[in-house]
C-alpha cells in the first residue's frame, strides 16, 4: 500500500471520529423550551439575533450605527421601539421583500425564516421586555406552537486564544470595510471580543505591500494575521512591525528575509510565527530572542539552522521551533567478517 494511504487512511478515521463526537455532543446540549423557567430574550430572542444579525450589528461592527449583541445596546437602538412594531425599524427592515435593497438581512446573508420574523414582532409588541419569563406574557396560538418547536442550545464559552486587555472601543467601521473592499477576509475573532483576524487567502496571488498599509488603522484591534503566499516583501516590514497586538502571524511563503524579522522582533506579543519557506536565517532569529510570549515557530525550508534555533530556544525558554522532518543519518554498520 502506498506510503501516503497509510498516512491518510488513520487520518480520515480520526476525522470521523472528531466530527462524531462533536456532533453528539452538539445534540446533547440541545433542549426543548420550558415556558415556566425560560426567558423570552436569553432563550428566544437572542439566539435569532446572534445567528443572523450581530455580525453586522455587533461588539465589534456598527453598520447603520446599530449594535444588537446586548440588552444595553438594543434599548439604546432606534431599531426597536418598545411595544409598537410599527415604528420599530428592524422589524420594517425584515418584512421587506427580498428584492428590496433596504431588506434585512441583506443580500448574500442567511435570511430570516416567516417564524423568526414573526417571534421578533411578537417580543417587540409585547413590550422587548428583557427579564420576562415565557409563560409571563401572553402567548397567541401560533406564537405557541413555533415556542413549542423551537430547541433551545445554551452558547458555548469561547475561550480566547490570546492574553490580551480587550480594546475600549470597536475598530474603525471605515477601516474595517476598506480592508474588505480589498478582499481580505476580516473577522470578529469571537462573538464575545472586539479583537479581529485577518486572511488574504482570496487575494493572496494579487496581494502586495502597499495593501498591508490598510491593516495599520485596525492595529490595536487586530490579532490574527495570515499573508502567506501572498506577494508581500521586506517593503512591507515597518507596517507590519506597527501591528503591535498580533498574537499569531502567518508569513509562510513570501518572499521575507532577515529585514521584515527586525520589525517582527517588535510584536512583543506574538505567540505564533510561521516563517516556512522563508528567505530568514539565523542572522534574522536574533531579532526575535525578546518575544518572550512567542511559543511556537516555523522555519522549515529557511535558511535557519539547528544551531540558530538552539540559541534561540536558549533565550526564550519553552518555545518550540518546527525546522521540518530531518532524514535520519544512516548508521555505519560493521562489516561482517567472511569465512
Amino acid at each position: 500500500m502506498p506510503l501516503q494511504n497509510l498516512i491518510l487512511r488513520p487520518l480520515a478515521c480520526s476525522m470521523l471520529l472528531l466530527i462524531f463526537s462533536t456532533s453528539v455532543t452538539l445534540a446533547e446540549e440541545k433542549r426543548k423550551l420550558d415556558p415556566e423557567k425560560d426567558k423570552i430574550y436569553e432563550h428566544v430572542i437572542k439566539p435569532i439575533l446572534s445567528s443572523n444579525c450581530t455580525t453586522c450589528h455587533g461588539s465589534s461592527k456598527a453598520k447603520g450605527k446599530i449594535r444588537l449583541h446586548n440588552p444595553e445596546e438594543i434599548k439604546k437602538s432606534e431599531s426597536v421601539v418598545a411595544g409598537d412594531i410599527d415604528e420599530s425599524v428592524m422589524i420594517e427592515r425584515i418584512m421587506l421583500p427580498e428584492d428590496d435593497e433596504e431588506v434585512m438581512p441583506p443580500e448574500g446573508k442567511k435570511r430570516l425564516s416567516e417564524e423568526q420574523k414573526k417571534m421578533l414582532s411578537w417580543w417587540i409588541a409585547e413590550g422587548a421586555n428583557f427579564d420576562k419569563k415565557i409563560s409571563e406574557a401572553n402567548v397567541p396560538d401560533d406564537i405557541g406552537a413555533i415556542i413549542a418547536a423551537m430547541d433551545y442550545a445554551p452558547p458555548r464559552e469561547i475561550k480566547k486564544a490570546f492574553n490580551l486587555p480587550e480594546p475600549p472601543q470597536p475598530a474603525n467601521d471605515a477601516a474595517v470595510t476598506a480592508i474588505g473592499k480589498a478582499g481580505i477576509l476580516v473577522m470578529q475573532l469571537a462573538q464575545d471580543t472586539k479583537y479581529l483576524s485577518a486572511n488574504v487567502i482570496n487575494v493572496a496571488k494579487s496581494f502586495n505591500d502597499a495593501q498591508v498599509k490598510l491593516l495599520v488603522p485596525v492595529k490595536d484591534h487586530l490579532t490574527w494575521l495570515d499573508l502567506s503566499r501572498s506577494g508581500i516583501s521586506d517593503q512591507a516590514a515597518a507596517d507590519l512591525g506597527q501591528l503591535s497586538k498580533l498574537t499569531k502571524l502567518h508569513l509562510e511563503n513570501t518572499v521575507i528575509s532577515d529585514k521584515t524579522l527586525q520589525e517582527i522582533g517588535k510584536l512583543e506579543n506574538l505567540e505564533y510565527l510561521n516563517l516556512y519557506a522563508t528567505k530568514v536565517t539565523d542572522v534574522g532569529l536574533e531579532n526575535l530572542k525578546n518575544l518572550k510570549k512567542l511559543k511556537k515557530l516555523y522555519v522549515w525550508q529557511t535558511g535557519v539552522t539547528q544551531a540558530g534555533v538552539d540559541k534561540l530556544k536558549g533565550a526564550i525558554p519553552g518555545l518550540y521551533v518546527n525546522t521540518g522532518w530531518q532524514v535520519p543519518k544512516k548508521e555505519d554498520k560493521p562489516e561482517e567478517q567472511k569465512n
